[in-house]
């Protein structure tokens, strides 16, 4: 051996250590009895209390609980629910995603429909063809387990090289699982800097959602300790039309950052709810649906009402036409008298005739319209409150949109669970510059449409639109049950395509206003809970 391979040999030596080094020193340490007693039998405990592979990866509260699911399922664990709700509190609250992290895949435990990009051709080669990438981007692991993933898969499914034949799929593994551990290692600046956040306690927060179908709500909600960590809540919202509904339940925060709830309104209709702080710990955002049906459900903003802070949240209606006389309710927390201040401005062009009411939560006002007010979105303000682009000005209703676009529903009802689908219609604006389509286009908010189903003709005679289901005239399209069926050809199941086709005629107007989208009517995810 000459010195220069001694000296490459040695520089060798020096980094593997350092690599080793450096793997000894990541893994974060169970602190908890619970888990280490029902994890230790198989994960191997060392002198710093981590558990081989469990201290070396962070999850979402849903990650953890399909993990242990998956533990009963393939390696027999024997664990109560209760304490398996305990090791899912543990986990998830000492290493789950923080807030900036949630941000970026909440999408996807919220139940949203979303258009993935993908941004590694290896990951969409090797992953994605199984596994949404939200759910391979909501884990964080260390390099080594990351890399163990790929051994996991081969013992578990191995079919996998075979339903990949179209590549080559252990190569193309190693490029996906490389890039993975470089985007998502275990610790990153986002966990270092809001690791260790408390979740919020008791107190109210100001909500503000939109459920489709109907429409706009503004409310408020009051939460409250209970002695074993969950926390009480009571809602209740007005919407636009002015219907009021009140809702109880309770929740449970997960790593001071994931909020896990259900509810019952008063309907009887009964809520999960999967929302997501801000990392000020001031917003909360996400989604309520109704359970088994994830696909029926709101959006939703609720704002920390913290004392002494003021917010202006939200007007309803959310858009005024030029020259109408119209009554305006404004949301908000703590805000300014302006019953006996006056303080209160909607912009130029729009005058206040009279405060009808006005609390700190809420102001009803009479406002006239000016003909020549600038047509676009405006800032409101009470006092020294402001809201930025809470209301808009138009001259006219110039088209319709159905949302959404596209969607998928499936058939079902028979043994297996109907997916629904919510549509509504929504008035535009060609906004200021008069060019529809563009930047400055106003969305003036829903309307009551007419609707229907049309044929989408994607394969010759096929009659999708008698065999996969129904819209009503609120907009929910209603799928047929599961087939197969003898009244169509080769007794097909009752999926299709099909356009769904709203029409709208504005106040005022004598032309009807149309617009559609696309259905794609779809069988059952035969992997789900069967009907009881």
């Amino acid at each position: 051996m000459n010195r220069k391979q001694g000296i490459g040999l040695l520089a060798l030596f020096w980094s593997l250590l350092a690599c080793a080094a450096t793997a000894q020193a990541e893994g974060l340490p169970i602190k908890s009895p619970l888990v280490r007693d029902v994890c230790g039998t198989c994960h191997r405990v060392d002198s710093e209390q981590r558990l081989s592979r469990i201290s070396y990866i962070r999850k979402t509260p849903e990650g953890w609980e399909e993990t242990i699911k998956r533990m009963v399922r393939l390696h027999k664990l024997q664990i109560a629910p209760a304490d398996a709700r305990q090791v899912v509190q543990y986990l998830a609250d000492n290493q789950g995603l923080t807030a900036s992290e949630l941000e970026k895949i909440s999408y996807a435990l919220e139940f949203r429909e979303q258009t993935e990009e993908i941004p590694n051709d290896a990951v969409k080669a090797a992953c994605a063809t199984c596994h949404s990438y939200a759910k391979i981007a909501a884990q964080r692991r260390s390099r080594e387990e990351w890399f163990k993933l790929k051994d996991f898969l081969l013992a578990v499914f191995p079919t996998i090289v075979y339903q990949h034949r179209q590549i080559d799929w252990p190569r193309t593994a190693d490029e996906a699982l490389a890039w993975l551990a470089d985007q998502y290692p275990l610790e990153t600046p986002e966990w270092r800097r809001e690791k260790g956040q408390p979740p919020p306690g008791a107190g109210r927060w100001l909500v503000i959602g939109h459920q489709p179908g109907k429409g706009d709500y503004a409310g408020t909600l009051r939460v409250t300790n209970t002695a074993d960590g969950d926390r009480q809540t009571q809602t209740s919202v007005e919407f636009a039309d002015g219907t009021k509904m009140n809702s109880s339940g309770k929740g449970r925060w997960f790593g001071g950052y994931a909020w896990r709830g259900s509810a019952e309104w008063q309907d009887g209709r009964k809520a999960r709810e999967v929302m997501h702080l801000s990392a000020d710990g001031k917003i909360l955002r996400g989604r309520w649906f109704i359970l088994e049906h994830a696909e029926l459900g709101t959006e939703e903003v609720r704002y920390r009402i913290d004392e002494g802070q003021a917010r202006l949240a939200a007007v309803f209606p959310r858009a005024v036409k030029r020259g109408a006389t119209v009554t305006l309710t404004i949301y908000g927390a703590n805000l300014p008298d302006v019953m006996k201040s006056g303080a209160l401005n909607l912009g130029d062009g729009i005058t206040i005739e009279k405060i009808n009411e006005a609390t700190a939560e809420k102001i009803v006002v009479q406002a006239k319209v000016s003909p020549g007010a600038k047509i676009g979105l405006r800032d409101v303000r009470a006092g020294a409150v402001p809201g930025a682009g809470l209301l808009a000005v138009y001259d006219a209703v110039d088209y319709i949109r159905v949302s959404p676009q596209s969607v998928m529903a499936r058939v079902g009802g028979e043994r297996y669970p109907k997916k629904f689908a919510q549509f509504e219609a929504h008035a535009f604006s060609k906004g200021a510059d008069g060019v529809a389509g563009s930047a400055d286009d106003l969305d003036l908010g829903p309307v009551k449409a007419s609707w229907k189903l049309g044929e989408a003709f994607t394969s010759y005679d096929d009659n999708d639109l008698l065999f996969v289901g129904s819209i009503d005239q609120n907009g929910l399209f209603t799928p047929a049950v599961e087939g197969p069926n003898p009244a169509r050809r080769r007794s097909t199941n009752n999926a299709g395509d099909v356009w769904v086709e709203a029409s709208y005629t504005p106040e005022g107007a004598s032309q009807e206003l149309k617009s559609r989208a696309f259905l794609l009517v779809s069988v059952p995810v035969y992997r789900m809970t069967l009907i009881p």
